[in-house]
């Protein structure tokens, strides 16, 4: 799947430097910088919110607040990670809460979501499922590959989104969900795997994902 991109900023080591420079201007007060701060990034966190909320009236709400956040502390981020990191462990979090209210007015238990989880200790994952980040499927195949990925539980659902939308690292994943890098691979291999066990149940409707993954004329190594 394709990475996304905001709006353009020069590319390689010009690109870190021009973002430096933005974030300093935008500390020392110039809202111009932040707007431009603002057009690179918003998108990135639109689509993250769309993915793990589910709707885009609700996926704009938090992208509003998120750069609220962000234009809020500022002045805190001192540059150990990377602003991209920054913006995205913001992202998460506030997603995380727009979860938990959903969850506390169904009085539902909104638990496991963030943490360490034990290698065997496996909750369920709903009903769909992903495929691996090598498929690149257009139209209708498309549109079921996005239902697949907002059918998973919300940590599985975040570390797909994060990986396979957003194109983050390990690393970054687990810096921006607040969990292990051994974690991250852990949910993403699960994740994964009940996706093609969806895809596979599905194959009728939609032959392609099969080959896709391999499953005609030799599996893939």
């Amino acid at each position: 799947m394709k990475r996304e991109r905001g709006a353009a900023l020069p590319a390689g080591d010009s690109s870190v430097l021009a973002e430096r420079e933005l974030i300093k201007k935008a500390k020392a007060g110039d809202n111009a910088a932040f707007r431009q701060l603002v057009d690179a990034y918003s998108k990135r966190i639109y689509n993250i919110g769309l993915k793990m909320l589910g709707n885009s009236e609700d996926a704009a709400d938090m992208t509003q607040e998120t750069l609220l956040k962000i234009y809020r502390n500022l002045g805190g981020f001192r540059g150990d990670s990377a602003f991209s990191t920054w913006v995205y462990r913001i992202s998460v979090n506030t997603c995380r809460d727009a979860l938990r209210a959903v969850y506390r007015r169904h009085e539902r238990v909104f638990s496991g979501f963030g943490e360490e989880e034990a290698e065997d200790g496996f909750p369920e994952v709903a009903d769909y499922s992903a495929l691996p980040e090598i498929i690149y499927i257009e139209g209708e195949e498309m549109r079921y590959l996005q239902r697949l990925i907002d059918g998973l539980t919300p940590k599985y659902r975040l570390v797909v989104t994060l990986r396979e939308l957003s194109g983050l690292s390990y690393q970054e994943i687990a810096d921006a969900a607040g969990i292990s890098v051994g974690t991250v691979k852990s949910r993403l291999n699960r994740a994964r795997a009940a996706m093609r066990s969806q895809a596979e149940q599905d194959a009728e409707q939609f032959p392609q994902l099969l080959r896709l993954m391999g499953k005609e004329g030799g599996a893939r190594a």
